[in-house]
């Protein structure tokens, strides 16, 4: 990694790192399609917060196929 890059995380204690990473997972949760938006419990920006905190950006468009195939299949 650039050493300049580097200096500059240490210095601020990566919160311009995490802000960053959240602003990207707000828009990726902006563009999710409106039927999953409406599932999502919450602001986004709060959503987005929580999911970089946890570091665990689920993946709602394969979350929501698998549920759709399940359905198909038990006939739910």
């Amino acid at each position: 990694m650039d050493t300049k890059v580097e200096k500059f995380l240490e210095e601020h204690n990566m919160t311009y790192l995490y802000l960053l990473l959240a602003n990207l997972e707000v828009e990726r949760l902006n563009n999710l399609p409106i039927t999953m938006k409406h599932q999502l419990k919450g602001k986004l920006t709060n959503i987005a917060l929580e999911h970089i905190a946890a570091n665990n950006i689920p993946d709602y468009i394969v979350s929501e196929e698998y549920n759709e195939e399940s359905s198909e299949i038990t006939g739910k």
